[in-house]
């Protein structure tokens, strides 16, 4: 019989690996972050910037008033403008008026020629204060009429004349101004006094 053998103890198993430590969310995140940083502002200024150019930019509003002195007219865009004229409305029967509200009605005539030419409504504008109003012709029942416009077409030659009426409330007194766009004026606009 052979000699026997006794086997040798079995070799230490290797310690296992220490566990990677784990990146943080910032590292793992950290180009990400980068193009937030850069892309944020840009984008809030581009958007401020669109938006901005959008309400002025092409002429897309009047900014540069031109006064017009009292009783007066002026040449713009191609036309006449002017002198404003007009006053309370005593008489509302038959409109929907509110009971603590006056009707002011606003005439501007106008010279467009041969040509024509293109305007806003007249805006009416308390000059203390800066409220404006717009037209309220239909809100107060009253019927478009083409011999009394309230804008100006390209169709419309020779001499007519805007008749526009405001709602404005009793406690608001003149005087007002009475501003006029011609849309071919570029950033400028007609400021007529009123005082009814």
């Amino acid at each position: 019989m052979g000699a026997m053998t006794v086997p040798l103890p079995p070799a230490p198993l290797p310690a296992p690996p220490e566990p990677a430590k784990p990146t943080s969310w910032w590292r793992r995140n950290r180009l990400a972050l980068i193009a937030l940083a850069v892309l944020a502002p840009v984008t809030a200024v581009g958007i401020g910037w669109h938006e901005w150019h959008q309400y002025y930019g092409f002429d897309a509003r009047p900014v540069t008033p031109i006064v017009v002195p009292e009783d007066d007219s002026a040449e713009l865009a191609g036309a006449t403008w002017g002198p404003v004229r007009g006053g309370e409305i005593d008489d509302l029967s038959g409109f929907d008026v509110p009971d603590d509200a006056t009707v002011i009605a606003v005439g501007l005539p106008v010279s467009a020629g041969s040509e024509g030419v293109t305007c806003t409504t007249p805006v009416l504008v308390h000059q203390e204060t800066g409220r404006e109003w717009q037209t309220a012709r239909s809100e107060i029942g009253l019927l478009s009429d083409p011999d009394e416009p309230e804008t100006c077409l390209a169709s419309q030659k020779g001499d007519y004349e805007l008749i526009v009426p405001f709602v404005v409330p009793d406690d608001v007194k003149g005087p007002f101004w009475v501003d006029v766009w011609p849309q071919d004026a570029g950033r400028s606009f007609l400021r007529f006094p009123f005082e009814p």
